[in-house]
């Protein structure tokens, strides 16, 4: 997907697959949308390019289990939503 097209739903709400970059042009985060909402896995990542943390949304809210990690890819901790 081109980094500049981000798609929407006919009222103009982000709607689908996204990705943010850093100025560097690193991946910052990715995931999905549902008219607005996050929904769906997202996972953010350190400028150095390891995954910083990763969970799952539902209807915009935080759901199920979440990994937070080190900017050295270790794991640091977890956490579960309901």
């Amino acid at each position: 997907m081109n980094k500049n097209m981000k798609p929407r739903n006919e009222e103009g709400r982000p709607h689908g697959y996204w990705e943010y970059y850093f100025p560097n042009g690193n991946l910052f985060s990715k995931g999905y949308y549902i008219n607005g909402k996050i929904d769906g896995q997202w996972e953010n990542y350190y400028t150095n390019g390891k995954l910083w943390y990763k969970g799952y949304y539902t209807n915009g809210q935080a759901h199920g289990l979440w990994e937070w990690y080190h900017s050295n890819g270790k794991l640091e901790f977890k956490k579960y939503y309901i």
